[in-house]
């Protein structure tokens, strides 16, 4: 009884398969019935559906999310290697105007430094620069800037220098006119960090506001011809028996960032 149960339907199953390839009678059935279920399968599937359009949604917002970080990280980069190069072209320039300077070299060889550190207290005015012995910087070398003279190293070590500006009141340097040759002695005001005053020119010599005054060889401390400081004020004591001239250094060191280090001869 339970063979023929199972067997009875299992031989009009085959012959329904084989009536409906041999006769396509059942096609429209099919189709029919495939409509009407449609609905309930859209139903069914909408829940698959919905929950791998929610994750594309999600992966594609996180793919935004990362590839933002990633343009913003490379604009960045961008911008610091566009800064880094105005940082050189600027760099260039100024030293192409230390190089392209007022006056002459003189065939002199030299070393150009950057300035790290300046100093201007009362009694110390003093500039760091980023070379030292390393590059074979030496006690006694003078600094130039662009317009004239800075100073001169008082102290080395292997990687850095310290420079005594002309405007230090130890600072004295033998200097001359350059319209007249008259020669006299320079010295940094210590009440001042940025004048110098000549000493020991006699009241009765001709010096002018707006004189240049070069460095002069004299004592051998400082080569020759080098501009260091305009005339701002002159001024004649009776009781006096030499002139009070006062200098205005031709190199400002307010914003000066390089030097040239002559070698000595």
């Amino acid at each position: 009884m339970n063979f023929f149960k199972i067997f009875i339907p299992v031989i009009v199953a085959i012959f329904l398969i084989l009536f409906d390839y041999k006769f396509a009678y059942l096609n429209q059935l099919r189709q029919n019935v495939a409509t009407l279920i449609s609905p309930i399968y859209m139903g069914v599937s909408l829940p698959g559906k919905l929950y791998i359009w929610i994750n594309e949604q999600g992966t594609s917002k996180d793919q935004l999310l990362n590839d933002k970080r990633n343009l913003n990280s490379e604009l960045l980069e961008l911008h610091a290697r566009l800064q880094q190069t105005d940082a050189l072209i600027l760099e260039n320039k100024k030293l192409n105007a230390l190089l392209e300077s007022s006056y002459t070299l003189q065939q002199r060889t030299f070393t150009t430094a950057r300035i790290e550190q300046v100093s201007r207290s009362r009694l110390k005015k003093q500039i760091t620069i980023n070379k030292g012995s390393n590059e074979h910087l030496k006690i006694g070398q003078v600094a130039l800037g662009a317009n004239g003279v800075v100073g001169q190293i008082i102290e080395v070590t292997p990687t850095n220098a310290s420079i005594l500006m002309v405007s230090d009141p130890t600072q004295h340097i033998p200097v001359k006119n350059s319209r007249n040759g008259i020669q006299g002695i320079s010295q940094g005001v210590a009440e001042n960090q940025f004048l110098t005053r000549v000493k020991f020119i006699e009241s009765d010599l001709d010096i002018q506001i707006d004189d240049i005054f070069l460095t002069s060889a004299l004592g051998g401390k400082f080569p020759d011809g080098y501009p260091l400081g305009k005339v701002t004020h002159v001024e004649h004591h009776v009781d006096e028996s030499f002139l009070r001239i006062v200098l205005e250094p031709i190199q400002k060191t307010q914003n000066l960032e390089f030097v040239i280090i002559l070698d000595q001869q």
